[in-house]
């Protein structure tokens, strides 16, 4: 028996879930994971307005201190205290130092580039500029780390906007898919590997006019044999769009 007389074979005798051969469109409704995916996205639209919000005000603040110290700061000499790289994946290195203004101490602290930071050691003297009437602004004055750059904030919100987008796009895709979409029978032909221990899930499923379309799931650990039946919702207009039933983010009402 080849692919086709199989297909035909399944069509005569396949019945589709219930819900599925009724009139259309069908009235749907969120699965757990669709819930969650909407919270997610909810949450990288926050995200977006804190980036833009958050980000901002410290672009601005780092931007307004570099100009104060450049043009209003005043240098000293401050003696390291402590020396030191971060425990972090980075290993950043790290100094701390103290000096005086008008009689009282001041101290700080700053990460520096690592040919710098290795000509140092505690004890080692260190070059700072300050703002004199602001003593606690301060820094090495031989190397400051860049401001952040004034575009940064609105590209980080764009990019959270977008991932909040595209996954408010797949709930619907699939929303609009499961309401209007026709059901079908499909065989599962074959795996192909993902990563992370996946595999894709690759099937053939029956047109109503007679025609045999190919579809793949996404990577999933939830394999049914090769050979098995499924069954298969795809977009009457355009079989490509397609996905096997039950769906992971929406459900029947």
């Amino acid at each position: 028996m080849d692919r086709y007389e199989e297909m035909e074979d399944l069509r005569r005798k396949w019945v589709p879930p219930a819900g599925l051969a009724g009139a259309v469109p069908r009235t749907v409704r969120l699965a757990g994971a669709g819930v969650a995916v909407v919270v997610l996205a909810v949450v990288m639209f926050a995200g977006a307005a804190a980036a833009v919000i958050g980000l901002g005000a410290v672009a601005r603040n780092q931007a307004e201190d570099h100009v104060l110290l450049r043009d209003h700061g005043q240098d000293s000499e401050a003696r390291i205290t402590r020396h030191w790289r971060e425990n972090t994946k980075e290993r950043r290195p790290m100094v701390a130092y103290q000096f005086e203004w008008g009689g009282n101490p001041y101290s700080g602290r700053s990460p520096l580039p690592l040919r710098m930071w290795n000509t140092l050691a505690v004890g080692s003297r260190l070059a700072v500029r300050f703002l004199p009437e602001n003593p606690r602004h301060n820094r090495p004055r031989d190397w400051e780390a860049s401001p952040l750059p004034a575009w940064l904030p609105f590209v980080a919100g764009v990019v959270l906007a977008a991932v909040g987008a595209l996954l408010v796009w797949l709930v619907r895709k699939q929303m609009r898919l499961l309401a209007e979409g026709r059901a079908a029978p499909g065989l599962v032909r074959r795996y192909s590997y993902a990563q992370h221990g996946k595999k894709h899930v690759h099937y053939e499923f029956c047109l109503l006019g007679g025609g045999i379309a190919k579809g793949k799931t996404g990577p999933s650990r939830k394999l049914p044999a090769v050979g098995a039946t499924i069954c298969v919702v795809y977009e009457r207009d355009n079989p490509r769009n397609n996905a096997p039933y039950p769906m992971d983010l929406v459900k029947l009402a």
